[in-house]
């Protein structure tokens, strides 16, 4: 069975409200690998969150993890698999990808369109939607700079906009996903800065071979 259960679903909710579990955010994982253009609808149910957050990584390199689709079962939890399997032909940025996500008797796999702005904006579009009436994901990353700080620095804002088919879903679903939305931030802000320290130590080694 596709679909989980009501029970199933409320220990998802009581799992991702716990801030020491950062890998149990499957709900925020599915939303944000299903998206369209946000639009001002009257759409019955509709959900909306937004979370900012300042992150010691600059846009590009915060640009490089999110749009890089191919490498979420690396990091997200409950992706199995992830594959982007179209790139335009001018910018070489993807434009649609696959994910596989899986939890418990959960199991599903999405394409989604893809488009995005170089170092400023990710936002993708589910064209397989099971379970929702829309599901809308957007990143935007702004450069932040200061004087007290010599560390580069952004703004990530994530957008989440989401509507069930399913009544239910909706209400339980609205009892956890503000936090699940600021999980979900942290697991891309920690793979950015892990990928900001590799290419620190990649110039030290280049620097180091060269004396």
């Amino acid at each position: 069975m596709i679909l989980p259960s009501y029970t199933r679903l409320i220990r998802f909710g009581k799992v991702c409200g716990r801030q020491q579990s950062p890998y149990s955010s499957l709900f925020l994982d599915r939303t944000f690998f299903t998206l369209p253009s946000f639009s001002s609808g009257s759409e019955p149910n509709l959900q909306t969150y937004k979370v900012t957050k300042r992150v010691n990584v600059t846009p590009e390199q915060m640009f490089n993890v999110v749009s890089n689709v191919s490498k979420y079962h690396e990091f997200v939890p409950f992706v199995e698999k992830s594959s982007i399997t179209k790139k335009d032909p001018k910018s070489d940025l993807p434009v649609e990808g696959v994910l596989r996500v899986g939890w418990q008797q959960f199991d599903e796999e999405f394409t989604s369109k893809i488009h995005c702005v170089l170092n400023e904006r990710v936002a993708v579009k589910s064209l397989t939607i099971l379970l929702f009436n829309s599901l809308n994901t957007e990143w935007n990353f702004k450069e932040m700079k200061s004087s007290h700080i010599k560390e580069p620095s952004c703004e990530v804002e994530l957008n989440l906009k989401y509507s069930f088919k399913n009544p239910l879903y909706n209400a339980i679903s609205s009892m956890f996903s503000d936090q699940v939305t600021k999980i979900m931030i942290k697991a891309f802000e920690q793979r950015a800065i892990e990928s900001k320290l590799k290419d620190k130590f990649k110039t030290r080694d280049v620097k180091f071979n060269k004396i």
